[in-house]
Formats: structure tokens, C-alpha cells, sequence
């Protein structure tokens, strides 16, 4: 993994008109011209947040299988996962394309945000909102080959996934509505292995909203860090966010933060019965160092650097806990 960039240039300020450049490397590269509007559309040439997005299930599905070794084979795990994260792509693709629909015209105010394929003109509203439902039929495919216990957990995500958008408009919390929507995914991800979270005793179900509000708190986190690429255009287009909200603040707001999710994963992991593996390099221990060393080091005033932190951070904090609950589910 590469060092942070550094690079002050604009500071996310808007001094110059961007200039679009076709992908030229990666999947999205080897696309006929036609396609690439559309695949951009769902970010395939930015598939940092596809693993963010999966990150929920991948996790949920881990827990679930700590919880329950004996019960949860290693190819039902590995067929599972590919299912969600086939789903996943989708899912994702047409919330990207539901937000760039509706915020074109803020799009067009944010040095970073006008080559949009919508912004720019190379893919029209109407088509957009065609792109978002065929991308929704997609991933509603993969939801018929999960058990139907996924479903109480989608809708409300699906749900939340559509007003994401609004709440930038009249919320300076938008990051925690995106937190609230995104970390659904791990309690599809525990029901997709046939974990029904609700017939769990209620040790259990603490331990399952513990590790819903630390990847809720994750959320915010890399979220807002994300934002703060883009304040100063966002504060001049009106665009709320907790990175114009806060910005003061920023550090120790992200501090609060990152304490809120180690001790709800601390608490996740108690509840859970898990052993001193999860606890220590592996979960707890090894995503506890990864967000010092984000909060800590992250030049927020740098657009670069934000951006370079948030499209590691599934690497520095899923990774760990993902080998904390492996541990515990091989460990059986």
C-alpha cells in the first residue's frame, strides 16, 4: 500500500475549470466509449466504495460464522459472500447514480464533482433514472438467491439509501444517515447464512447492535473525511455535511469518533463470548491502531490525502476485523 499523498494544490477550492480524461486504466478502460458514461455513473472505475459498501456484509456473515462454526460450512461462507458481493456492485452502482442524478446541479458547483458523467452532460437525467432501475433489478436478483430473513433489513435500507441525497439538503448530518444505511449490511449479512438476529438471545442481539453502531461510527468517520475534499465548494453551494458543520472541530469530533467504535467493538466481542484473538492484533487491537493512525495523520486540509485515506481505509480496519472473527470461526 502506497504513502498518503501530499498535495495542497486548491485545497478544495475551486480556482479552475477540471478537465475530463477517459479512464485509461483498469475494467472501465477496456469498455466500448458508450459504456463508460454509464459505468462511471456507478463508480466501476472507483471500486473503493464497492468494498466499503460491502464491508457490512462481509463482516455480518464473519460474525455469524464465529457465532455459529459448527453450524455454517466454509463453502456455504465463501458461495454466501460471492452472492453479496455480486449484489453489492449493484446495489451500490444505483445509489451512486440515484445521488448524482439528484445532485447535479451541485455537482456542477464542486471543483471536484463536474466531470460527472451527469454534470457534464454525457449521460441525461432520464437515462440516469432508467441506469438507477436497472441497476435496482440487478441487485434485487441476488436478494432471491439469500434466505427471505434479509429482507426486514434491505427495505429500510433501501429506504435510507433514497433520502441520502435529501439529507445533504436539510441535515448537517448526512454522514450518519449514509452510516445508518450502509451498516444495515451486517445484519444481512448475519441473516444471509440463515442467522436470524431477531430469535438471538439478548446477549447476542447486544453484541449485533454493538458492532452495527461501531460500523455506523466507521461510517462517519471515512465519510466525513471524504467530505472535507470537498467543504469550502460544499459551504458556497449550500451542500451540508458534518465537514462544513464542524470543520473547526474536525480532529476531535473524528477522535470521539474512533473511541465510539473500538469500544463498541470491545462491547460487540463481550457479548459475543469471542476469546482474547479477537481482542487483541487481530479485531479489536489491529482496527483500534489503524484509526489512530488515520485520525492522527490525515491532513485534512489536503484533498489528496483525504481521499487517499478513505480509499484505504476498508484495507486498514475490515481487513483486521474480518481476521478477528476468521480467527474465531477456524478456531473451532
Amino acid at each position: 500500500m502506497s504513502s498518503p499523498p501530499t498535495n495542497k494544490f486548491n485545497k478544495g477550492k475551486a480556482s479552475s475549470e477540471p478537465v475530463y480524461h477517459p479512464p485509461s486504466t483498469g475494467l472501465v478502460s477496456y469498455l466500448p466509449s458508450s459504456f463508460v458514461p454509464y459505468a462511471e455513473l456507478m463508480r466501476l472505475d472507483r471500486p473503493a466504495g464497492i468494498y466499503l459498501f460491502f464491508a457490512p456484509h462481509l463482516l455480518g456473515t464473519l460474525y455469524a460464522a464465529a457465532l455459529f462454526p459448527e453450524a455454517i460450512s466454509l463453502n456455504t461462507l465463501l458461495k454466501t459472500l460471492l452472492i453479496l458481493y455480486g449484489g453489492t456492485v449493484f446495489h451500490r452502482g444505483a445509489a451512486c447514480s440515484w445521488n448524482d442524478n439528484l445532485d447535479q446541479d451541485y455537482d456542477r458547483q464542486v471543483y471536484r464533482c463536474k466531470t460527472r458523467p451527469i454534470a457534464r452532460g454525457a449521460v441525461s437525467a432520464l437515462n440516469g433514472h432508467v441506469f438507477t432501475a436497472f441497476l435496482t433489478v440487478c441487485s434485487a436478483g441476488f436478494l432471491l438467491l439469500l434466505p427471505f430473513a434479509v429482507i426486514p433489513y434491505v427495505i429500510p435500507s433501501i429506504i435510507l439509501l433514497c433520502l441520502y441525497p435529501f439529507a445533504k439538503r436539510f441535515t448537517d448530518y448526512p454522514q450518519i444517515i449514509l452510516g445508518l444505511q450502509v451498516s444495515l449490511g451486517v445484519f444481512v449479512g448475519i441473516a444471509a447464512v440463515d442467522v436470524n438476529p431477531m430469535e438471538q438471545p439478548v446477549q447476542r442481539q447486544i453484541s449485533m447492535l454493538a458492532l452495527y453502531g461501531a460500523l455506523v461510527t466507521w461510517t462517519t468517520i471515512y465519510d466525513t473525511i471524504y467530505a472535507c475534499q470537498d467543504s469550502k465548494d460544499d459551504a458556497k453551494a449550500g451542500v451540508k455535511s458534518m465537514a462544513v458543520r464542524f470543520l473547526p472541530w474536525m480532529r476531535p469530533l473524528l477522535w470521539v469518533c474512533a473511541v465510539m467504535q473500538v469500544a463498541l467493538l470491545i462491547i460487540c466481542g463481550i457479548q459475543a463470548g469471542f476469546s482474547e484473538g479477537y481482542f487483541l492484533l487481530m479485531g479489536c487491537g489491529g482496527a483500534a491502531f489503524s484509526l489512530t493512525t488515520m485520525v492522527g495523520t490525515v491532513d485534512l486540509d489536503d484533498p489528496a490525502n483525504c481521499s487517499w485515506w478513505f480509499r484505504n481505509t476498508y484495507w486498514q480496519v475490515a481487513t483486521p476485523l474480518s481476521l478477528g472473527f476468521l480467527a474465531e470461526y477456524l478456531a473451532w
